[in-house]
């Protein structure tokens, strides 16, 4: 009498019901939309912005310790400081200020991308705001100078054309 050998059905039948449960549920994590990477913290939650390169947010899925009211940096850009005793560049300042505090208290969704450590130790990131450059935009609008991270250039923030008066 042949005996039959279940096991093997089994592990096949196990197998064929698994497997697609297994890819599945990679995938679903796979094309979450606000998963973070290395580089790049998705679906973050405005906070507050100091300035308008200055800005504040909490990023969800992140321990608290590391992920509540984390302070960012704007990548690419320099803006007028508000503490400063030259009206036109306080007048700029608090400008550029209000209008990032509109864009992202309006915006659906924002995302920090190219994260990395600036020159003090911040974290600097592309702030992109519905698909949309935060730094374009300011320098689009004349609220901002390209900044690398150097010495940064004395700016006449009285002029309608805002270029650096040094060489960078």
């Amino acid at each position: 009498m042949a005996k039959i050998r279940l096991i093997p059905f089994m592990q096949t039948t196990r197998t064929l019901i698994f497997l697609p449960l297994y890819f599945f549920a990679n995938f679903a994590l796979a094309s979450d939309p606000c998963a973070h990477s290395k580089t790049a913290f998705r679906c973050v939650k405005y906070v507050k912005n100091y300035d308008a390169d200055t800005i504040t947010f909490n990023i969800p899925n992140v321990h608290p310790l590391l992920g509540e009211k984390i302070s960012v940096r704007v990548n690419g850009v320099d803006t007028a400081e508000l503490k400063t005793k030259n009206t036109c560049e306080k007048n700029s300042a608090r400008i550029a200020k209000r209008l990032v505090e509109n864009l992202l208290t309006r915006s659906n969704r924002i995302d920090l991308e190219n994260i990395k450590r600036g020159k003090y130790f911040r974290i600097v990131a592309d702030v992109i705001i519905d698909g949309s450059n935060l730094s374009n935009y300011l320098l689009k609008n004349n609220l901002a100078y390209r900044y690398s991270g150097g010495k940064k250039s004395q700016i006449n923030w009285c002029s309608s054309n805002r270029q650096p008066t040094s060489d960078e």
